[in-house]
């Protein structure tokens, strides 16, 4: 019984055409959904405001909330400060009604980057806007090299990748500029850098869990990472069991 996994996809113009407007989302994400046993259903950010989210997110086992830019900062109460990267607040909206669903659906969720963070801010959390600007002494969390491959180190505590993993710390790579600050009612800390920025939350209920690294670009060839997508395929076909 394969469960059905959607992952959420947003709208970018390709080079050269300004007119047409795509759905897109990366590859890996799918990839590993399909290798641990999950069917990939690549889910539209719909922008209109009738678009069939309950019927959508209905249909779905879990969901996966990707990559990509910066939530606007007033939908944690908080003016835009300098180092604000891009918004995208139409794929807010839409990506606030999907969660809001999921929760009331109870569909286990796995937020990838920004989709950790706007899982944190849908919950009631807040967000560090700039980590360079806002964190004194933090780490280099943009990396220069190749994203494939690990560029920190990041201490677990007992929670959904602890478990997965079986290990308290892992080489993680890392792409953002921005980082949960306060973390949502609901939910704890299950992992951090360093330098103190959060790595990973997790919903008290065990059904929700965000990641700030992308471990989809490297379970291609990092075991421990594919770990991550094995335990949540096996965490929404549990769920799926569960419910019927």
């Amino acid at each position: 019984m394969r469960p059905i996994i959607g992952v959420a996809c947003t709208k970018m113009y390709f080079p050269d055409n300004n007119l047409d407007q795509y759905f897109y989302v990366g590859s890996g994400y799918v990839e590993g959904i399909a290798r641990c046993g999950g069917i990939p259903l690549i889910l539209p950010l719909l922008t209109n405001p009738d678009a069939p989210f309950r019927a959508m997110i209905e249909s779905l086992d879990g969901l996966i909330l990707t990559g990509g830019d910066d939530p606007a900062p007033h939908l944690y109460g908080e003016e835009p400060l300098q180092g604000l990267g891009n918004i995208e607040y139409e794929r807010d909206v839409a990506e606030l009604e999907v969660i809001k669903l999921a929760l009331e659906l109870k569909k286990p969720i796995l937020g990838i980057c920004r989709g950790m963070q706007i899982l944190n801010v849908a919950c009631g959390g807040t967000l560090i806007q700039d980590i360079p600007r806002q964190v004194p002494g933090a780490f280099q969390h943009a990396q220069k090299g190749s994203r494939q491959y690990g560029a920190h180190k990041v201490t677990l505590q007992p929670g959904f990748v602890a478990d997965a993993i079986g290990k308290s710390e892992i080489l993680v790579n890392t792409s953002h500029h921005q980082a949960v600050k306060d973390v949502a009612p609901g939910f704890t800390m299950t992992g951090s850098a360093a330098d103190g920025v959060i790595e990973a939350i997790e919903s008290t209920n065990g059904l929700h869990v965000g990641l700030q690294w992308h471990p989809e670009r490297m379970w291609g060839h990092d075991s421990d990472m594919l770990k991550v997508a094995e335990a949540f395929v096996a965490k929404v076909k549990q769920k799926k069991l569960q419910t019927k």
